[in-house]
């Protein structure tokens, strides 16, 4: 990806972008090939939390903030802690406090008490920002549809909206499940129990309204098979491995206001 563009002259004219070392971005992709959001993580997260450093998935959440911000432009994404995830109860307190910030009316901000003088202003519209956690029962009344589907490694996608408390609007809000994150195996479209499984799971998302996005889809086959499903958002490295920050700098930097050319954003999926 880096030799596809010339950096040097893109980010000549890119805003000031914070530090951003270690993150990925990966994109995710509708049925029809447009790119919808991006999912961030750390390369250090990708195979799994790390037990002892808490502080990383601050970063992480900063870093993405502030990445997103500088771009000038309203890109949804999600932040993955990885595999296993962080070992919290996923309440809207303790998303927050992972990730240092607090809700402030629509905004997602950075906590006053973590973070440095100069990063003041770290903002970033909640409706923008998802996160991937695990299938943990309180969140969603009817999560036992989904527990049966242990091959598919199934989580929550979760947002913070805004709520009232005894003495006003909360500094954490309240966590909202606005869709399902799964692993796709490899080889699914190959075995018929696999293939009968995962339309089974898409009829149960269905049923309770929640978007699917298919992670790990990896081999051709497989991308061909699932893209008859056109709801579901499909992410892998079959389709776009994750990218640096300076190779996205450069492809936002290059777009300008035309950045939906770049098929980044063609279409965001809808939640009700």
């Amino acid at each position: 990806m880096e030799s596809l563009v010339n950096q040097d002259a893109a980010l000549a004219c890119a805003p000031a972008w914070p530090a951003s070392d270690g993150l990925n971005f990966q994109p995710v992709f509708s049925s029809d090939g447009l790119v919808c959001e991006y999912t961030a993580t750390l390369a250090s997260q990708r195979h799994g939390w790390r037990r002892g450093a808490p502080g990383e998935s601050t970063r992480l959440m900063r870093a993405a903030l502030g990445f997103f911000q500088a771009s000038g432009e309203r890109i949804p994404f999600a932040l993955n802690y990885g595999s296993p995830p962080p070992p919290i109860g996923w309440s809207a307190n303790e998303v927050c406090e992972l990730g240092g910030v607090i809700l402030h009316r629509n905004e997602l901000r950075a906590a006053p008490d973590r973070l440095p003088a100069d990063r003041a202003g770290l903002a970033y519209p909640a409706s923008l920002v998802s996160f991937h956690a695990p299938l943990v029962a309180h969140l969603l009344a009817r999560s036992q549809m989904f527990t049966g589907f242990v091959e598919f490694n199934v989580g929550f996608r979760l947002r913070l909206t805004p709520t009232m408390g005894r003495g006003g609007p909360s500094a954490n809000g309240a966590v909202q499940v606005v869709g399902l994150h799964m692993q796709v195996p490899p080889g699914v479209s190959e075995h018929a129990t696999l293939r009968t499984r995962f339309v089974k799971l898409l009829e149960r998302a269905d049923l309770l309204r929640l978007p699917v996005l298919a992670t790990n889809v990896n081999q051709a086959h497989d991308l061909h098979w699932m893209r008859i499903f056109p709801d579901v958002l499909l992410q892998g490295d079959v389709l776009c491995p994750p990218l640096g920050p300076d190779s996205l700098k450069a492809l936002l930097a290059l777009s300008g206001d035309n950045w939906r050319d770049f098929r980044v954003g063609g279409r965001y999926p809808q939640y009700d």
